[in-house]
C-alpha cells in the first residue's frame, strides 16, 4: 500500500485523501512530522493477503486525524505544557532519538510524540499537566494505528475532515464514524448532521454500511438514540468501541463480521421500507373499518356472540382489530414478497456481530408470549355493585398471577368455555365451578437448571429475562367463588395480571392434560444474560490479574448448551495477560535446568504459536460452548470454567465466570495499564498497545 499524506490545515484543507495516493508530495523534514502517516518502512511491499473484506472502499470520519496542538488545548494548560517540551530533559531526549529537529515548534513536537509507536515517558508527563493533550496525543495515535491496518487490509481508505464539506461517499462500503467529532466534552450532534448527510446521499449504494465509533464505552447506550435521529436502519448500521479496534486481529475480525452482515442489508432495508408503507396503510384503512362500524354492529357482535357466554365486549373487539391490523399490515402481497425474501436468508458460520443480542429480541418475545397489563382481578365487566354476580371473578385460560417479589406464579388452566358465565339468568356463575391452577417458580433464566419439567421461557421483568418452571404434580382446583380470596390468601399480586397467548396457553394446557398431540410453538431463541468473571495466570501460582464487570461478560443458552460470547475487548484482554505469561515462562525457562527447561520450552512454543495466530483470535469472537459449573473448558492456552469451586495445575490463562451479575467490580486494578480518564470515564480505546 502507498503512504497517504495529510497536509497541515492552513496549507491543505481537504484532509480527503485516499489511501492509494502514490503521489503523495515530500516535505521537508522541520514539518514531517506534522504531514506524513508512517515512514518508509511503513510501505508495504508485499502483496495483501488475500481475504474476503479486501476489495472493501472504507471512509473513515474522525476529527483525531488532526495532529494534537496547542491552541486545541485550555488556554491555562498551554504555557506548562510548552516549558514540559522545551525544558524537561527526559522529554528532550526521547524527541532526539525520534528524530525531532531541535528547531521544532511545540506542536511539532506533539506530534512526534503522537506518531511514535512506542511507550514513552514524555506521554505519561503530559498526562498531569493536561488530559486533554493526552487523549489527543492517544487518539492520534490509535487513528494511525487504525488507518495503517486498514490499508493493508482493504481496497481503498478515504480520510474525509469532519469540519468541512463531505465528500461523495456513496460508492463507499463502509463509514466509520466516530461519535464525539468535537471531541469528548461536545454533544454528538455533528456526527448525527454528518451520518444524516451520507445517508441522504444521491446513488449510495444499498449494502453500504455506516459503523459508530467511540472511545467511550457509554456511547454504545446511545446507538439506539443516534440510529433514530439519523433514521438508519439496523441493518445498515453498527457500533464498535475503538478499543475494539485497537490492534490487527481485531480490525480484521470486525471486517469479517461487517463484510458477511453486508449483503444481508438490502433485505432489511426493503422490508423495513416497505413495513412503514404498510402500517400507514393499514393505520388508515383499520381506521375506515372502524368509522364504518355503527352501534347497531356492536349490538350484533354482543347480541349474538357474546351475550349469553360472558364474553366481554371490548376483549372481543381489541381481539377482532388487533387480527385485522395484522392481516392489513402484514398480509399484503407486498409484505408477503419482503417475507419471502427474509425467508431465504440464511445466518450460518461465524458471528455477524461482536455485540449481545439487543434487548429489543428479549421485548419482541415477551410480547409474542404473553398479553400484559391486563389489570386488575375482579368481577365480570357487566356485573352490577350489590349484585348477586358482582363476587364472582372472571379469569381466562393462561391468567398468569406473580407474588411482588417475582417468587412465585400461577397460572389458570381451565378452559375458556369451563370459565365462562354473564351476569344473566341465562348462564349465571356457579360459586363451585372449579378453576384449575399450575403453581411455579419463575428463575432469571441464567439461574435456570435444565430438567424435565414444563416451563415457559421468555418473560420479561426490567432488564431479567425469566423462565417459570411449572410443577404439574402440584395443580390445584379452586372454587370459582372463593379464587380472589385464595390467591390473595397466597401472596399473589391480583391487582394486575397478564395472560399467555393462546398458541403458548394451549400448549401449556396440552402438557398439563398429557395429550399425545400438542401445539408446537415457534422455537425459542436463544437468551442471553450477565455474567461477571475474574482473570487468572495460572504457571506455578495462580494470581488474579484482572476483573470484568457484568458489563463486559454474557451467557448465552439454547438447547442445554451454554456459551460465553466473547467480545474484542474480552479477546484482547486474554490476548494481554497470554502475552504475561509467556514473559512468566520465559523467565522460569531461564531459571530451570534439564527436562524442566525442556518441557518449559515447549509449553513456551506452543504458547507463541497461539499469540501469532490471528486466526485463533478472530475464532474466539464465535464464542465458547462451556462445560458445567467447576468443569474447565480448554482453548488454546486458554481455560474458562464455570463458578469457583474448580482445581487445575496447568500452565495456562483461566477466566472465572461467576453467573451471580449483580454484583460489580471490587476495584478497576483489572484495567488495562495506561487507561486515559476523560470526565469520569475510561477511555480504553486510545490506549497504546504497542511496545
Amino acid at each position: 500500500m502507498a503512504k497517504t499524506a495529510i497536509g497541515d490545515e492552513n496549507e491543505q484543507s481537504s484532509h480527503q485523501l485516499s489511501a492509494k495516493n502514490k503521489d503523495a508530495p515530500q516535505l521537508d523534514v522541520a514539518v514531517e512530522f506534522a504531514t506524513t502517516f508512517g515512514d518508509a518502512a511503513a510501505v508495504a511491499e508485499d502483496p495483501p493477503v488475500a481475504a474476503p473484506w479486501e476489495a472493501l472502499t472504507v471512509a473513515i470520519i474522525d476529527d483525531a486525524m488532526h495532529p494534537p496542538r496547542l491552541d486545541r488545548i485550555p488556554e491555562g494548560e498551554q504555557q506548562p505544557l510548552a516549558e514540559l517540551l522545551f525544558k524537561n530533559e527526559e522529554v528532550l531526549a526521547e524527541l532526539a532519538q525520534l528524530g525531532c529537529p531541535s528547531a521544532a515548534t511545540a506542536d511539532e513536537r506533539l506530534l512526534a510524540i503522537a506518531e511514535s509507536e512506542i511507550i514513552l515517558v514524555s506521554s505519561a508527563l503530559v498526562g498531569p499537566i493536561s488530559k486533554d493533550a493526552l487523549r489527543m496525543i492517544e487518539e492520534h495515535r490509535s487513528f494511525r494505528r487504525l488507518v495503517q491496518t486498514l490499508r493493508e487490509e482493504v481496497n481503498d481508505v478515504m480520510i474525509c475532515d469532519p469540519y468541512i464539506a463531505l465528500p461523495d461517499l456513496s460508492g463507499h462500503n463502509l463509514i466509520l464514524l466516530d461519535y464525539y467529532l468535537n471531541g469528548p466534552t461536545q454533544s454528538g450532534d455533528l456526527a448525527v448532521t454528518t451520518a444524516t448527510n451520507i445517508r441522504n446521499q444521491p446513488s449510495r449504494v444499498p449494502n453500504q454500511q455506516i459503523v459508530l465509533m467511540s472511545s467511550l464505552e457509554s456511547v454504545r447506550d446511545l446507538r439506539g438514540q443516534f440510529r433514530s435521529d439519523t433514521e438508519l436502519t439496523g441493518s445498515a448500521f453498527a457500533f464498535i468501541g475503538k478499543r475494539d479496534l485497537n490492534e490487527p486481529w481485531k480490525v480484521k475480525a470486525h471486517l469479517g463480521m461487517l463484510e458477511r452482515a453486508r449483503p444481508y442489508a438490502p433485505a432489511f432495508t426493503d422490508y423495513r421500507e416497505q413495513l412503514d408503507k404498510a402500517l400507514s396503510q393499514a393505520r388508515t384503512d383499520l381506521l375506515a373499518m372502524v368509522d364504518d362500524l355503527d352501534i347497531g354492529d356492536y349490538a350484533f357482535l354482543q347480541g349474538r356472540a357474546l351475550m349469553k357466554d360472558g364474553h366481554p365486549l371490548g376483549d372481543y373487539v381489541f381481539w377482532l382489530l388487533s387480527s385485522q391490523l395484522m392481516t392489513l399490515t402484514f398480509e399484503r402481497e407486498e409484505m408477503r414478497n419482503r417475507q419471502r425474501a427474509l425467508d431465504s436468508l440464511e445466518f450460518v458460520g461465524a458471528p455477524f456481530a461482536a455485540t449481545e443480542p439487543s434487548t429489543v429480541v428479549a421485548n419482541l418475545l415477551h410480547s409474542a408470549l404473553v398479553s400484559s397489563n391486563l389489570g386488575p382481578l375482579g368481577p365480570h365487566p357487566r356485573a352490577k355493585p350489590g349484585s348477586p354476580y358482582f363476587d364472582f371473578p372472571l379469569v381466562q385460560l393462561g391468567d398468569v398471577f406473580l407474588d411482588v417479589d417475582r417468587t412465585k406464579a400461577m397460572v389458570v388452566m381451565s378452559a375458556d368455555c369451563d370459565l365462562a358465565f354473564a351476569p344473566l339468568e341465562d348462564r349465571p356463575p356457579d360459586a363451585e365451578t372449579p378453576v384449575m391452577l399450575v403453581p411455579g417458580a419463575p428463575v432469571k433464566l441464567k439461574d435456570a437448571k435444565e430438567g424435565q419439567d414444563a416451563n415457559t421461557d421468555g418473560l420479561l421483568h426490567r432488564e431479567e429475562v425469566y423462565r417459570i418452571v411449572w410443577e404439574f404434580s402440584k395443580y390445584r382446583s379452586v372454587p370459582l367463588g372463593e379464587l380472589s380470596k385464595w390467591l390473595e390468601g397466597k401472596g399473589f399480586d391480583i391487582s394486575n395480571r397478564d395472560r399467555l397467548r393462546p398458541l403458548f396457553a394451549l400448549k401449556l394446557q396440552q402438557e398439563f392434560g398429557a395429550h399425545l398431540m400438542r401445539v408446537g410453538p415457534p422455537v425459542i431463541p436463544p437468551m442471553t444474560t450477565k455474567a461477571t468473571g475474574r482473570v487468572l495466570i495460572c504457571s506455578s501460582e495462580q494470581e488474579e490479574v484482572a476483573q470484568f464487570a457484568s458489563s463486559e461478560l454474557r451467557l448465552t443458552r439454547f438447547k442445554k448448551k451454554t456459551w460465553l460470547r466473547i467480545t474484542p475487548n474480552v479477546a484482547g484482554l486474554l490476548k494481554q495477560h497470554c502475552e504475561d505469561l509467556y514473559v512468566r515462562l520465559e523467565e522460569m525457562r531461564a531459571a530451570a535446568k534439564g527436562k524442566e527447561a525442556s518441557g518449559l520450552a515447549k509449553k513456551i512454543e506452543s504458547l507463541e504459536k497461539s499469540l501469532n495466530d490471528d486466526e485463533f483470535w478472530i475464532k474466539l469472537l464465535d464464542g465458547v460452548e462451556l462445560n458445567g459449573t467447576g468443569s474447565i473448558k480448554t482453548v488454546g492456552p486458554l481455560g474458562f470454567v464455570v463458578g469457583k469451586d474448580w482445581a487445575d495445575t496447568k500452565v495456562r490463562v483461566m477466566l472465572e465466570i461467576n453467573e451471580d451479575a449483580s454484583g460489580g467490580r471490587t476495584g478497576d486494578q483489572g484495567e488495562v495499564s495506561g487507561d486515559v480518564e476523560l470526565n469520569g470515564e475510561v477511555d480504553t480505546g486510545a490506549v497504546s498497545t504497542a511496545v
